[in-house]
């Protein structure tokens, strides 16, 4: 789903949920709203939100990641566990998520995962690669997989593992995420439109580093844009969404993605839409995690009134004074912050229920957390409550 870590990232304007089996939605229940909230739980983060702590309540979807492939074709289940736990908390996660009523995904592959997929997903090995999918989600305790196949991708390998999955077991819960478009050089995948009719969500990774980029042509932009796509600002959620949809990948099926993360860009831009030349983005997955934002010493604790709020894209961003001294998380000299927060996160929400989308992924849930101790007393899950807020309540 990522550029750092292995991770999460087509159109017919009616629904067709109650037709063939592959259109078939069985988490639709979950929310009243009809709206998704699939939040990514990686092994490698688990002591920032540990299972026991996680607040469900904001959640109608899990998916525990990487589940990766060896060279052999074999699973790889230590999805990068920090503690050395991957199957035991595997296992938990999912049992967590049945109490609670969420339901529960494994998320295969991952930013540089993709060759190993490549070949298991082969014609001459799909099958094999299908059982042990199978056998794993229903031995660790999981409603369905999630097909992060990021790179290396055999387009038509991939519709075929997600049609013959369908067809060997059609109650299972399949989940795609795919690229977010950009408007000057991309277009919908026709492949992937196919691939749209065989899982019950087609997500967009619409966050950096897909939205926001220096040089070429880019002004300075944002992490999760809801809208503002132009040509020197190529991204954005609400045109993404709208060209899958025109292409045939039913509305409902569509979730926007949220990067759990804020990004910094080079001291010499202040604030969104300035020319972009040299330097690079930092910040980002894992080196600034959202809730970190919100950290008692960080810029936004000490530079409150640097607080901006765009009304294009809705959200916010920190534009600090000359001289202070950026987030320590940005890794550079920094002035301009673009972030999420409790009021993007319900504009969101509101949006995708108002348009009839599908809801939204996070990237990851982990980094959604605030520490204890925020700026301004905010609870440790504001950011997970405004989830439930902006999508889940009607």
């Amino acid at each position: 789903m990522s550029d750092v870590s292995p991770a999460p990232g087509s159109i017919r304007s009616t629904d067709t949920s109650t037709a063939a089996p592959g259109n078939q939605m069985p988490g639709d229940d979950q929310a009243s709203t009809g709206q998704w909230v699939l939040g990514y739980y990686v092994g490698y983060q688990i002591s920032r939100y540990p299972i026991a702590e996680i607040d469900w309540s904001c959640l109608t979807h899990i998916a525990f990641a990487p589940l990766t492939v060896n060279d052999d074709g074999t699973l790889n289940l230590d999805f990068f566990d920090e503690d050395g736990q991957g199957e035991a908390h595997a296992k938990e996660l999912s049992a967590a998520a049945q109490d609670h009523g969420v339901k529960a995904l494994l998320m295969l592959g991952g930013g540089g995962a993709g060759a190993n997929i490549a070949q298991a997903a082969t014609a001459a090995n799909r099958a094999t690669l299908i059982n042990r999918l199978l056998t794993t989600m229903d031995q660790l305790g999981y409603d369905g997989i999630d097909l992060d196949w990021e790179d290396e991708v055999v387009t038509s390998d991939l519709v075929a593992l997600a049609k013959e999955l369908r067809e060997t077991r059609a109650d299972m819960l399949l989940t795609y995420p795919g690229r977010v478009i950009n408007r000057n050089i991309d277009s919908p995948d026709a492949e992937l439109v196919e691939l749209a009719a065989h899982v019950d969500r087609f997500s967009i990774m619409s966050y950096h580093p897909a939205t926001a980029v220096i040089g070429f042509g880019w002004e300075s932009w944002f992490n999760s844009p809801l809208s503002g796509a132009e040509a020197s600002t190529p991204v954005a959620i609400d045109d993404s969404l709208q060209r899958w949809k025109d292409a045939g990948v039913p509305a409902s099926k569509l979730l926007m993605g949220i990067g759990a993360y804020a990004i910094c860009y080079p001291d010499y831009i202040t604030g969104p839409r300035q020319p972009t030349s040299t330097g690079q983005i930092t910040g980002g997955d894992n080196d600034f995690p959202l809730g970190d934002v919100f950290a008692v010493g960080g810029a936004l604790d000490q530079h409150p009134d640097a607080r901006r709020w765009d009304e294009i894209t809705k959200q916010p961003y920190l534009s600090l004074p000359a001289g202070t001294t950026s987030d320590s998380h940005c890794g550079q000299p920094s002035r301009y912050i673009p972030y999420d927060d409790e009021q993007s996160i319900l504009a969101k929400g509101q949006w995708s229920q108002d348009h009839g989308y599908g809801g939204t992924i996070v990237w990851t849930l982990q980094q959604l957390r605030l520490p204890p101790g925020a700026t301004g007393g905010k609870p440790r899950d504001a950011l997970l409550q405004a989830l439930k807020t902006g999508f889940l309540s009607s």
